[in-house]
């Protein structure tokens, strides 16, 4: 099923006994993982986690054969990029069924080392043990695409309404903006907000958005898109010390902002950021943005973009050495020849 059925069976509190979760929206397979679970636990299930590398089948299917010292229903929680075989699966739904008792959540993730293609072969794969035919007994199986516009607002909304962020929707749209639409990004952008205590209007997302980027970082991206050397003040930067996940969310800030603009040029000839971003820019500030913007082709910001994503998929594997935001500008800089 889809992920509308899967809100439907949730708002009317159906039994989910067994749930296999993937598909090519990263966030919203955690997202509904999470939300499954806490109701789970809420009924009083114990949690028993495997994550990735920890996984271990036996381990797993002892949970539903064996029952918790306090009499409680085990909750079976896995997270794995790698393709549970057919057999451990069905071995796992059906201990479940035959004991009564238990629940069963997977969340499937694309391995670094497979292709979309490959991943979906391999969802496709576990997803037969999750047949329509047990749909009576509480198993499901979700593939999750990205959500559109009006998905990721009503997930972004919630989030707000929880962390008691008082923000309008059409900024709560610009963050989104901001992060290129990766609602993953842009729920950890919204996070930030969560120590005001008054409304958030466009000057603070775009403030505190920036916090990061101070003139030190944006003197790097001048000079790197002016083809000027950089490297003295790239050391300068390093060496006051930075979280890199927090600078690469900066970096890709500061480049969709110029495509914003250049996208609107290259349609309307024209730009003022009231139509682009919503609000003023010093006047200053404002023929830099559009100076930049309309040196780069479309072609160079998927490039760009391109790049950040790599290094950012580096990072969260912890791959980069330290050596990110210096290979990350190299690439760049090539990009821009």
């Amino acid at each position: 099923m889809y992920k509308k059925e899967l809100e439907t069976k949730l708002t009317n509190k159906a039994e989910i006994r067994a749930i296999l979760l993937y598909g090519e929206e990263i966030f919203l397979i955690g997202y509904y993982g999470e939300k499954i679970a806490q109701s789970l636990l809420a009924k009083g299930c114990e949690k028993n986690s495997f994550y990735f590398s920890e996984f271990d089948f036996q381990s797993a299917l002892e949970c539903f054969s064996q029952g918790s010292l306090f009499g409680d229903e085990a909750l079976v929680w896995i997270k794995i990029d790698k393709k549970i075989p057919k057999k451990q699966l069905d071995s796992l739904i059906n201990s479940l069924l035959k004991n009564g008792f238990g629940y069963l959540i997977i969340e499937f993730y694309q391995a670094e080392n497979k292709s979309i293609s490959e991943y979906m072969a391999d969802a496709r794969a576990m997803a037969s043990s999750f047949s329509p035919s047990l749909a009576k007994s509480g198993i499901f199986e979700v593939r999750f695409f990205t959500p559109n516009l009006n998905e990721a607002m009503m997930i972004l909304k919630e989030y707000a309404q929880n962390l008691k962020i008082q923000i309008s929707d059409f900024n709560l749209r610009k963050i989104l903006e901001l992060q290129n639409f990766d609602l993953g990004l842009s729920i950890a952008e919204l996070k930030k907000f969560a120590i005001f205590d008054q409304e958030i209007n466009a000057e603070i997302v775009e403030g505190l958005g920036f916090s990061l980027g101070s003139v030190k970082l944006e003197e790097i991206l001048e000079s790197l898109l002016l083809k000027k050397p950089y490297f003295d003040k790239l050391s300068h930067f390093l060496e006051q010390g930075f979280e890199e996940v927090a600078l690469i969310n900066e970096v890709q800030k500061y480049f969709f902002v110029l495509f914003l603009f250049s996208s609107h040029i290259r349609i309307y000839g024209e730009a003022t950021s009231q139509e682009v971003l919503g609000y003023k820019l010093p006047p200053l500030l404002l023929e830099q943005k559009k100076h930049f913007a309309i040196l780069l082709r479309e072609s160079q910001f998927e490039s760009i973009f391109y790049v950040l994503n790599a290094w950012r998929e580096d990072s969260l594997k912890g791959a980069n050495k330290g050596n990110g935001f210096l290979n990350t500008l190299i690439k760049i800089q090539a990009i821009l020849r």
